[in-house]
């Protein structure tokens, strides 16, 4: 960990034990994570943390307990210690990343609307979208094009799965590809749908006088009725900020929607096992997660879960198939679902000689 980073949590860190109540890794630690940063973590641990934030958010000190693991997530790959080139079929700077091979197994294309010369105000659904979800991908950009002006799909990632992986070489390499990306096309303005994404590429283009918006703070009201009542699954990039919540729970307000809070939300809400790639690493912490939500969401007496998140969408889907699930933007703009069992497609793919040779073709360099 870097050592300003380390010396900041000790000094911070009072033992209080609020974050630790909150995280199972934390309290299965069984010490608090000024001593765990004091005595050092291991691999093991770094890659059973979420990196959702949680601990961070319920900190009373404004200590950030989770950068302890995403900081050993990288000195281990600086060192060989965690051969993530094992994972390398999640890397989204290579063609051949598992997304990718989805998307041309499925026939997924957008090049009709790629980036031009003078592009200005496009739109950037994120890698989990834009893959598992073209329908709605397509109607969201119909919708931006009619009442915005905007004129191109961006189909680039942020570059948050090779930070949490800890690539942080490749990371740079992939920032300097979408400054060149920017520049090359006269991009002014980029409206994104994953939460993700939004708060990334806020950062990244900070000094760059690129503006980042959220589709959701774009959302004209129509005269569609949504019925029904929604509890809200807050994605955990937003959790400190609250914006993008704070927009989709105001757009299915306007709309009729009747909503239903479940315990933990907003800044204190669940991941949904996603998170860090939790799912890759620590399967049965990410299961913990997923079984906390569904007794949450039947408590909620909610008819249906809305995530903002397709990445928390698809979790979900697949993982609770007694729960109706729904991402925002199907509920806003009247587009059907079109990512069922898009996770049970994926691993089709894989499946029988055909899919083992189309898995050899992911993992080769």
């Amino acid at each position: 960990m870097h050592e300003i980073s380390r010396y900041s949590l000790i000094r911070r860190c009072n033992g209080c034990g609020i974050c630790s109540d909150s995280c199972s890794l934390l309290l299965n630690a069984g010490v608090s994570p000024g001593e765990l940063a004091a005595q050092g973590v291991t691999l093991h641990d770094a890659l059973s943390c979420a990196l959702c934030g949680r601990c961070s958010a319920r900190c009373p000190n404004n200590a950030s307990p989770h950068t302890l693991f995403l900081t050993k997530r990288k000195a281990a790959v600086a060192c060989s210690e965690f051969d993530v080139e094992q994972f390398r079929y999640l890397f989204p700077d290579r063609p051949n990343n598992v997304m990718a091979a989805y998307r041309r197994h499925y026939g997924i294309d957008y090049s009709d609307l790629a980036p031009g010369r003078n592009t200005g105000r496009c739109f950037f659904p994120g890698c989990t979208l834009l893959s598992y979800s073209p329908e709605l991908t397509r109607g969201t950009f119909r919708y931006l094009s009619q009442r915005t002006g905007c004129s191109a799909i961006w189909t680039a990632c942020c570059g948050r799965l090779l930070e949490q992986l800890g690539l942080e070489q490749r990371l740079e390499q992939h920032r300097q590809q979408l400054y060149a990306s920017v520049r090359e096309h006269g991009i002014t303005q980029i409206v994104t749908a994953c939460p993700g994404c939004y708060y990334d590429l806020q950062e990244l283009f900070r000094d760059r006088e690129i503006r980042i918006e959220s589709i959701y703070g774009l959302l004209e009201h129509s005269s569609h009725t949504i019925t029904g009542s929604y509890s809200i699954h807050d994605a955990c990039p937003d959790r400190f900020d609250g914006s993008m919540g704070r927009q989709v729970r105001a757009a299915l307000s306007r709309h009729g929607a009747a909503l239903s809070e479940m315990p933990h939300h907003g800044r204190d809400t669940l991941c949904c096992g996603s998170g860090g790639q939790l799912s890759h690493f620590r399967p049965d912490l990410a299961t913990e997660l997923i079984e906390q939500r569904r007794n949450e969401f039947y408590r909620s007496g909610a008819a249906a879960m809305v995530g903002y998140c397709m990445s928390c969408v698809l979790k979900y889907d697949a993982a609770l198939p007694d729960t109706p699930v729904y991402h925002a933007l199907n509920l806003l703009l009247g587009i059907e679902p079109d990512y069922h069992g898009a996770k049970q497609r994926a691993q089709a793919m894989f499946e029988g000689p055909a899919g083992e040779q189309r898995w050899a073709a992911v993992m080769a360099d």
